[in-house]
């Protein structure tokens, strides 16, 4: 599990570093253009501006550094097609430096074009720090940013102390004092910002790694509990904390039966029943699933198959029935196929209401559908013995089904059942 979380979690920082690889792509895109109109209107008003050289430079830089970006972008996307998802610290750290330095070289340039170079410390070009200060974060590590942070602090100080030696104040020695005053203050906040966005990057990481351990223990916990009851159920049981109350709900409940079942492997070793139980259940399983039902019980050779609980379904009985006769019809393919031994089946099905929940005390509780639905749904199925059929249904299920009643289906009239108060309409579908 530890393995495939680390590669979720890398899974996680590929995506959020190509996110914020996109961003920058984006923001270089509009300053080449924007540099590009510039030049533009410069060389058509032809006023000869003196700083046309430095744009020239500009936007080389810029298309250079939107190159090498789009380079970056189109690698990372490589690697999530591929499902490579890990990265050398180096390449890391060599990109953020190569990022963070690009304002610097911006500074540079730029500063040709003012009389006093010291100007453009104070130009807006300064906040291209702090927007890849903030951009780090999406690359979810504490270090990667903290560097960031330092390195465009000690850059931009570095860059200002160079440009403040170049300018001439003459004997103005206040002048200097507060240019060396206000370099030290702005690469103090830079450096205060590369601390707050590695405390950030740090925190959406951890937040990232309790989510995802939270999702693994969760499918975990459906995973394996989905082996032994419906995973329906389980996630019915997650969303209640485990209390799945008692409710009344209109449920369709059909039994399934492997006819002589006992003579059928009285010769056979356990191994050999088993197999046979298995190759017959996936049959049922398969089908009982595409058509939204749920297995409440496993009796050896049967099973009992919900359709409505705890999921409603629109039309239940439609659910069940079509289920049936995918059972019926798939298991003698498998049969004429080999796949399996000769088998005969019953099925009845019937429709009513049912309380569902579940039942037992806080030390053991099973997930229980209770009812005459049940009863009559099981009388049914036993119906088949005498009546050599495969599947019964009751008449409630066909006033539900009436439009996709199969043509071929038979009523065989009002039938007394063990243990109910009155006689129940039965048809016959196979």
């Amino acid at each position: 599990m530890k393995i495939f979380f680390n590669k979720r979690f890398e899974e996680e920082v590929l995506s959020s570093e190509k996110l914020r690889t996109t961003i920058v792509v984006w923001m270089l895109a509009f300053a080449v253009l924007y540099l590009m109109i510039n030049i533009a209107i410069e060389n058509a008003t032809a006023t000869g501006k003196p700083g046309i050289e430095s744009m020239f430079l500009l936007l080389g830089f810029h298309c250079a550094l939107l190159i090498f970006e789009i380079f970056a972008w189109l690698r990372i996307t490589y690697r999530i097609k591929k499902q490579q998802y890990s990265i050398r610290d180096f390449e890391r750290y060599l990109i953020s430096l190569i990022e963070i330095c690009s304002p610097g070289l911006i500074i540079v340039i730029l500063a040709k074009q003012y009389h006093s170079p010291i100007m453009i410390l104070h130009a807006p070009v300064v906040y291209l720090y702090f927007i890849f200060i903030v951009l780090s974060t999406l690359r979810l590590d504490f270090k990667l940013s903290l560097f960031v942070g330092g390195m465009a602090a000690i850059g931009f100080f570095v860059i200002s102390m160079v440009l403040i030696s170049e300018s001439r104040y003459g004997n103005n020695d206040n002048a200097f004092r507060d240019e060396y005053i206000s370099a030290f203050a702005k690469s103090t906040v830079l450096l205060v910002c590369g601390v707050g966005a590695a405390f950030v990057a740090g925190q959406i990481r951890r937040t990232i790694d309790r989510s995802l351990t939270a999702a693994e223990e969760g499918n975990k916990i459906i995973s394996l509990f989905g082996q032994q009851i419906s995973k329906e159920v389980v996630e019915e049981m997650l969303e209640s904390e485990g209390a799945l109350k008692s409710k009344l709900m209109k449920v369709c409940v059909m039994f399934v039966d492997i006819r002589n079942f006992t003579n059928h492997v009285s010769d056979k070793t356990p191994a050999e029943i088993v197999a046979y139980q298995n190759a017959f259940f996936e049959i049922v399983i398969n089908s009982v699933t595409k058509h939204h039902g749920i297995i409440n019980q496993f009796l050896g050779d049967g099973c009992m198959v919900t359709f409505g609980a705890p999921v409603a379904l629109k039309n239940s009985a439609h659910n069940a029935v079509e289920s049936a006769m995918e059972i019926h019809n798939e298991l003698k393919e498998q049969v004429k196929k080999g796949n399996i031994a000769p088998t005969g089946i019953g099925i009845g099905i019937h429709i009513g209401d049912a309380v569902t929940g579940n039942i037992g005390t806080i030390e053991r509780q099973q997930y229980s559908i209770t009812g005459s639905v049940v009863i009559l749904a099981a009388r049914i199925e036993q119906l088949n013995k005498d009546y050599n059929t495969q599947i019964l249904i009751s008449e409630d299920v066909v006033k539900h089904i009436s439009h996709s009643l199969p043509s071929d289906s038979t009523f065989l009239g009002k039938i007394d059942l063990k243990g109910w108060h009155h006689p129940l309409g039965i048809y016959k579908i196979a």
